[in-house]
């Protein structure tokens, strides 16, 4: 297998190396009247048959410039200056030449052209404009009907991976927008995989600022990587879609299908999808909000503000939260489909964005998991199997509206709402042994449940500009509710043995059903002044008033042998009510050019009740606390496309009402949690560094992320295992300090003489975790040691190849049986190959390869996941592909996970999807401007 994988890599970076002779195109740019260099002016050297870019360079400080390794050929070299005149020439290279020099060329001002002189303008490749980089798309070549996903592929600096991960300059994409607009949310796979390469005019890569700092012109240091597409003009009337289906082995199949209308700017699309295959749908994945059964957590948001959910305590198979996500375990059936529409009129100061889902999805299969726990007193080893069968039904919708009401003023208005069926049924079977053939416990379950969920969201947003440039208001008014009810069944028998005998047995056979409801309401105001022309002020205030109602019922079998006898220890009505008033404080400096510097703080005041009506008399729990977030931001531009930043943040965090009162449940009678009313919360600092640098014309990134935090008073767990393998679970505040730290660097650059695009990063990360086993403390150590390896090359019409490696090297060392050593190496090889045959013809193939050493407790593992297909393109747009294909060649997909935690070890199987053969067929179809049918 090994050696496979070192042919297939030698043959990756080898395919098409041998070249003509080449040669060097070099000379001198200067300005036609004062005779001084014009550094940095652009040199293109264009195909001349189709103008498309082929070389590009810089002029160098002295005035030179050189363009290497060029082919046999005609050309058109271009060179460009800021409020200059283009110079465009066209010339041949024969080959027999090494340097073919141009001379000096003088470029003339356009302020001094004669009125009979005629220059033609072409637009650049690739302009760099401030912080944004525009690449034209009609400049790089891709196949016929190729989408934007395969047009970022070529694009210097970026580098999309098999699941549509963008990453740009070394940073993660997490926006792409048409014409400044989200199509379909913010999934960006909906716009790069279902929009057409041809339709795109231009790509901007920029960093997007937070809404808050583009409202007010605050630059707050808040930024992500955002991609713009905008369309052709030609391109914005119209229609394009595109259809597949396919049919399958093993009863497999898949079906796409999206329409895309415009007109202007008016936009409607549709979309549907279904199969089990794995493909879940165009942005179904996404996961929604859902209430649970029994317990009601607290947690603090990145402004200091509390939100409460309610949701269950360890893994309660009843909870009915169970939300569509599909992780690779079992298989999946998948409906799903959805509407889109937006527009924009009265001179762009209206708007408005709707959008409408719907769709099911069931997965059935069965794991089965291996866990080692390691004691004080020894080592429990623990075999787990369940049988699951998940479904679920949901619509979704939301709309924005948003009007610009004055020149200084406006209005935004967003709405949405959710409906979700959710049903499950479930068996697990488990024992837990401290030898081979001692036997401490062993048990089934059985549990099956229903449930609905409705939810509604609603937010207004009214900003104001003031005549002070900078001074700016703006008040946010937000509602969430949410209403929920489930029933189920429980059903399970645990024994436990003493000298391999049963010694005790318990038993549940219960129906529950549980209702409950939430109301979240917020509401905050910001007020901008500035102090100077570098620094400005920035105050908030925040209320939020939230209130929840759980009412868990639990029945045992009475005489009538009918659920009618109300268990009171696993019955409860918790009400929880929570009042928060905050303020913050900012200070922004920004001098516009180098140095953006920002450092501020919220504080909030936070009253909690809780209160279980269910016994008598009722039981309160009530805190007042002060939640404290500071934070600093720095972020230094060293030049174009290099910069650096650092980062602070500290943050109170709250013990969860699971920690201070835990709800009882009774599903799992192997693990038993107690809580801690005196615990005190604990506060986090986060510290990160981040450094970026681009070079667009040599095409060479370099970056480096780094991050530490450390949590002072930190609630830790205590678990005391008894005798029998029963778990109790404590909490309490810890002196010692916990830990983690995080480093990832990249360097990315071309290979010129073989066209060969590479990259490599090494990145470590760990954490000092500490917890108690039977009263003894325990520290865990982990650190993971990593290096990955890119390399791609693309050749239109020929073959698009890329290879992606990954060596890395895990340690997890814990005080409490030290002397076991789970230490490992583990290293994974992605390769994806297209080749593009005669008679439009096309060959693809992909694969995974994994292994992971062998460790003390677990033995070594290895698996290739190999896939491929052969397709046939038809007509003269090439827009009809018929293709057989295979899924899991070697059929080695056994679904397989291992994990460290603390003291725990584990390893799982798990159904997942295997080998198919299936064949299907895919047409893209479209009608966007005048003579544009295919």
């Amino acid at each position: 297998m090994k050696k496979s994988i070192f042919a297939l890599f030698i043959l990756c970076i080898s395919a098409n190396f041998v070249m003509a002779q080449r040669a060097t195109i070099k000379g001198s740019v200067v300005d036609t009247t004062t005779q001084e260099n014009l550094t940095h002016a652009s040199v293109c050297l264009l195909q001349a048959k189709d103008s498309f870019l082929y070389k590009f360079a810089r002029v160098q400080s002295d005035g030179s410039f050189a363009i290497h390794d060029v082919d046999t050929g005609k050309y058109i070299l271009m060179i460009s200056y800021p409020e200059y005149a283009d110079f465009v020439e066209k010339m041949s290279i024969d080959g027999k030449n090494k340097n073919v020099p141009v001379g000096k060329i003088n470029m003339i001002q356009a302020a001094h052209l004669l009125q009979d002189v005629i220059v033609t303008q072409k637009i650049a490749a690739i302009r760099i404009k401030g912080d944004t980089t525009e690449f034209k798309a009609d400049s790089f070549k891709v196949q016929p009907n190729a989408s934007v996903e395969d047009l970022l592929k070529q694009l210097p600096g970026i580098q999309v991976d098999k699941d549509g991960k963008i990453t740009a300059q070394g940073q993660t994409v997490k926006h792409v927008l048409v014409d400044g607009e989200e199509f379909f949310g913010d999934d960006p796979t909906l716009v790069t995989r279902n929009l057409r390469a041809d339709m795109i005019d231009k790509v901007q890569l920029y960093d997007k600022s937070s809404d808050q700092a583009a409202f007010t012109g605050v630059d707050d240091g808040n930024k992500e990587k955002t991609i713009n597409v905008t369309l052709k003009a030609n391109k914005k009337t119209g229609y394009f879609g595109k259809a597949s289906g396919g049919l399958g082995t093993d009863k497999y199949y898949q079906g796409q299908g999206m329409f895309n209308y415009f007109k202007a700017k008016k936009k409607f699309a549709a979309y549907g999808t279904f199969g089990n295959t794995g493909t879940i749908g165009l942005g179904f994945e996404d996961e929604m909000k859902y209430a649970g059964s029994s317990n009601s957590t607290m947690s603090v948001g990145d402004g200091g503000d509390i939100s409460i959910s309610i949701s269950s305590n360890g893994n309660d198979p009843l909870s009915g939260g169970w939300s569509g996500n599909y992780s690779g375990r079992g298989i999946p059936d998948v409906k799903s489909g959805g509407v889109h529409f937006d527009n924009k009129w009265d001179n762009d100061k209206q708007s408005v964005n709707l959008n409408y889902k719907i769709g099911g999805m069931s997965v059935l299969g069965n794991t089965s998991s291996t866990t080692q726990n390691n004691l004080n007193n020894g080592v429990l080893y623990t075999n787990s199997a369940s049988n699951f069968s998940n479904h679920l039904f949901r619509q979704k919708a939301d709309g924005s509206y948003q009007i610009q009401i004055d020149s200084s003023s406006s209005l935004k208005v967003v709405l949405g709402g959710s409906l979700a069926h959710t049903s499950s049924d479930n068996f697990y079977t488990n024992n837990s042994n401290r030898t081979l053939d001692t036997l401490v416990n062993s048990g089934i379950r059985a549990t099956t449940n229903t449930g609905d969920n409705k939810n509604f969201s609603g937010n207004i947003l009214w900003q104001k500009k003031f005549k002070k440039k900078g001074r700016t208001l703006s008040w946010n008014l937000n509602e969430y509710t949410t209403n929920s009810n489930s029933s189920g069944y429980l059903n399970s028998e645990t024994n436990f043995y003493n000298n391999n005998v049963v010694d005790d047995t318990a038993r549940v056979n219960q129906l529950k059903m549980n209702d409950s409801h939430s109301n979240n309401f917020s509401s905050n105001i910001t007020y901008t002044e500035p102090l100077n022309k570098n620094l400005n002020l920035l105050l908030s205030y925040r209320f939020d008033k939230n209130n929840s109602n759980s009412n868990l019922r639990s029945y045992n079998k009475g005489a009538d042998s009918m659920y009618s006898e109300i268990d009171s220890i696993y019955s409860n009505h918790y009400l929880y009510d929570q009042t928060s008033n905050g303020g913050g404080l900012q200070f922004n400096f920004n001098n516009k050019k180098k140095i953006n510097f920002n450092i501020g703080t919220n504080i909030s005041s936070v009253n909690y009740k809780q209160s279980n009506l269910f016994t008598t008399p009722s039981q309160t729990v009530s805190r007042n606390f002060i939640n404290w977030n500071p934070n600093a931001n720095l972020r230094f531009k060293i030049k174009d496309q290099e910069s650096l930043s650092l980062y602070y943040y500290g943050y109170t965090r709250q013990p969860s009402i699971s920690q201070l009162q835990p709800v009882l449940v009774n599903n799992d009678p192997l693990n038993i949690y107690v809580g801690n009313p005196n615990l005190r919360p604990s506060f986090s600092n986060s510290l990160n560094f981040n450094f970026n640098s681009y070079k667009i014309l040599s095409q060479k990134s370099i970056y480096a992320f780094a991050s530490y935090s450390f949590t002072s008073n930190p609630i830790v767990a205590n678990v005391s295992t008894d005798k029998s393998g029963v778990n109790t679970y404590s909490y309490f505040n810890l002196k010692t300090a916990t830990s983690n730290y995080y480093l990832s660097t990249g360097y990315n650059a071309k290979i010129k003489p073989w066209d060969l695009q590479y990259g490599f990063g090494p990145s470590l990360s760990g954490n000092k975790y500490v917890n108690f086993t039977n009263g003894i403390m325990n520290v865990t150590k982990s650190n993971n040691y990593g290096v990955n390896v890119r390399l791609s090359k693309y050749k239109e019409k020929k073959y698009d190849i890329s290879l992606n490696g990954n060596v890395g090297y895990n340690t997890n060392n814990t005080t409490l049986q030290h002397q076991i050593n789970n230490n490992a190496w583990s290293y994974s090889v992605q390769p994806n190959i297209d080749i593009f045959l005669p008679a439009k013809f096309q060959l693809h193939t992909d694969g995974n390869y994994n292994e992971q050493q062998a460790t003390q407790s677990f033995a070594a593992r290895s698996q290739f996941i190999w896939n491929a297909w052969i397709g046939k393109k038809f007509f003269k747009k090439e827009n009809l592909l018929l293709k057989a294909s295979v899924n899991d060649i070697l059929d080695q997909n056994t679904g397989f996970s291992r994990s460290a935690n603390n003291n725990t070890i584990s390893q799982s199987y798990y159904t997942t999807i295997r080998r198919y053969f299936m064949l299907s067929l895919v047409w893209n179809f479209s009608e966007m401007g005048p003579g544009d049918k295919k």
